[in-house]
């Protein structure tokens, strides 16, 4: 009796396997055939889809950060490169028709004090900025202009020039064009820009030590990207990584400082 009960358990199993290979085939519902018994399918348990999906959290969280960082980094590059490309092209244009910074009439930066005792700057500055951006304004075609106001809260201080596309400002300046009068090789002022203008908008203080600023010092003859590695990597002044961002591409300094160079390593994978 044993036996006959095994053999018609591998009857069944073999009619079971025939008809859901079919069924596959056919669409139709699996069944074995006897008195229509459905057949016993594998599937998952709610412990371990529970365990899965648990996992795939915990890695999502790993990598999702990391993920997003290097995207706004790559942001922060681009931005910066195609700020230095329009503005290096609208300055050289400016020279070419009013003569280098020295000859346009302006005067060197100055601060003072206000009421509540911020540093900010003179009158007599904000008037030299605003110069400043209306011979440039000639050759940043598209571009917003506010005007920058002496306030310690840079979203009372205006945002200078914005490119067409909102991706940078200009949301501070300091002039030395008196400098350069008798050299060529000499700084002629110094460009703050952001690459987000809701990291600084709220900012109160001195701009160069908000998030997302930095700096591109005005030459003679060119602007160029602020290279200051040791102050860059160190964290003591950020606005002076713009060169490294520009010319290397990343901002790894921010991720293996102690390993990184002009001379040596140029990123943290080689």
């Amino acid at each position: 009796m044993a036996l006959d009960l095994g053999f018609n358990d591998i009857i069944k199993k073999y009619h079971c396997d025939v008809i859901a290979e079919e069924s596959q085939k056919n669409s139709i519902v699996p069944y074995c055939l006897n008195n229509l018994v459905f057949c016993k399918k594998a599937a998952f348990t709610l412990a371990e889809v529970l365990i899965t999906l648990a996992i795939i959290g915990v890695v999502a969280a790993m990598t999702i950060p990391t993920l997003i960082t290097n995207y706004q980094e790559k942001v922060t590059v681009t931005r910066l490169k195609k700020f230095y490309s329009a503005f290096s092209q609208a300055y050289q244009l400016a020279m070419l028709e009013n003569g280098t910074i020295d000859q346009w009439g302006l005067k060197n930066s100055a601060t003072t004090e206000d009421d509540n005792g911020n540093i900010v700057h003179t009158p007599e500055s904000l008037a030299n900025y605003d110069n400043f951006f209306k011979i440039m304004s000639k050759y940043l075609r598209n571009a917003k202009y506010e005007e920058l106001k002496a306030s310690s809260n840079q979203s009372e201080n205006g945002f200078g020039y914005t490119l067409s596309d909102g991706s940078t400002s200009i949301i501070g300046m300091w002039l030395n064009p008196e400098n350069c009068k008798t050299s060529s090789t000499a700084v002629c002022g110094y460009l703050y820009i952001t690459t987000d203008i809701s990291k600084v908008k709220d900012f109160v203080g001195d701009v160069a030590q908000a998030e997302n600023v930095y700096c591109f010092t005005m030459h003679k003859n060119h602007i160029a990207p602020m290279d200051n590695f040791n102050s860059c990597k160190s964290g003591s002044n950020r606005t002076q990584c713009t060169a490294w961002i520009i010319k290397n591409g990343n901002m790894d300094y921010l991720k293996c400082p102690d390993e990184l160079s002009w001379d040596g390593k140029h990123s943290c994978d080689n």
